[in-house]
């Protein structure tokens, strides 16, 4: 049995944290028995409800573990980088308070991971609004490793969004804790830049998770996200033929599913309904 470790960071998130647990903890994957759930809630000493409720919320929780770890921190990423440096399960993920998964997310998560040669994961791109519709949805083109060093995703090409990403535990150690838990803004992006130097990001055309839009938001910040981008990348600078290719990756984005598997065939999985699999 495969066991999926999920981060929270949060602080004073009483108005979004609820949903959000629920999404994790009612996964149909953990309530089969296929999988069992680390899940690691970090608070930076709230001073609501939040904590009150994330026990409410994990209480008689049945299929795995729970923690909720309270401590100061730095921020975000401080809190990320001491709940992926204490993770023990095979798949890791994170999705902060307000965002949620679809019930079936470890499912789809787990048939990749076990029938394909599959180490990190991304799914459709979705956005919910306050009201937690999903208003926005679409289907990712290719993710190359050239673009994450160079820090075309997020300028040139749309972001990978985190929360729809999930990731082999071996990949963490690619990762240095220290330097993420000082970033303000662009973790997400550190771990995708140090990935891409060891792994292929695949793309599966299937409902995952979604980011919730809501005023105060720290993704609001663009200047400061790309300038501690620009930090990661250092001196990378792309050349003539990475334009080329980064336009021509534009127009694919907003070509249809059927033209995207077919000019990416090894990189993105569709369910085939007559043999009931990826392929």
């Amino acid at each position: 049995m495969k066991r999926i470790s999920i981060i929270t960071p949060c602080r004073n998130a009483e108005r979004y944290l609820g949903e959000t647990i629920a999404s994790v903890v009612s996964q149909t994957a953990l309530l089969s028995g296929r999988a069992e759930l680390e899940y690691i809630i970090c608070d930076g000493l709230s001073t609501d409800r939040t904590v009150e409720i994330a026990k409410a919320a994990t209480s008689g929780f049945r299929h795995g573990t729970v923690r909720i770890v309270e401590q100061q921190d730095t921020g975000m990423y401080d809190a990320l980088a001491h709940g992926l440096n204490t993770a023990r399960g095979d798949i890791c993920a994170y999705i902060n308070a307000g965002d949620y998964y679809a019930r079936h997310a470890f499912d789809i998560v787990l048939d990749l991971f076990e029938a394909k040669e599959v180490t990190w994961l991304t799914g459709l791109s979705t956005v919910y609004n306050e009201r937690s519709y999903l208003v926005e949805c679409y289907l990712p083109f290719k993710y190359r490793a050239r673009f994450f060093t160079n820090g075309y995703y997020g300028t040139l090409l749309p972001h990978v969004q985190q929360e729809s990403t999930f990731w082999s535990s071996g990949l963490n150690g690619s990762l240095d804790f220290d330097r993420l838990a000082m970033l303000r803004y662009a973790g997400d992006f550190y771990l995708w830049h140090r990935f891409s130097q060891k792994a292929d990001l695949k793309i599966v055309a299937a409902y995952i998770g979604g980011f919730k839009r809501h005023q105060g938001q720290l993704s609001e910040n663009t200047g400061a996200y790309r300038g501690e981008m620009d930090a990661i990348i250092g001196r990378a600078k792309p050349g003539i033929t990475d334009r080329i290719l980064a336009a021509c990756d534009a127009v694919m984005w907003k070509m249809p599913p059927v033209v995207k598997k077919r000019f990416n065939p090894d990189g993105l999985y569709c369910f085939d309904h007559e043999r009931q699999e990826w392929a």
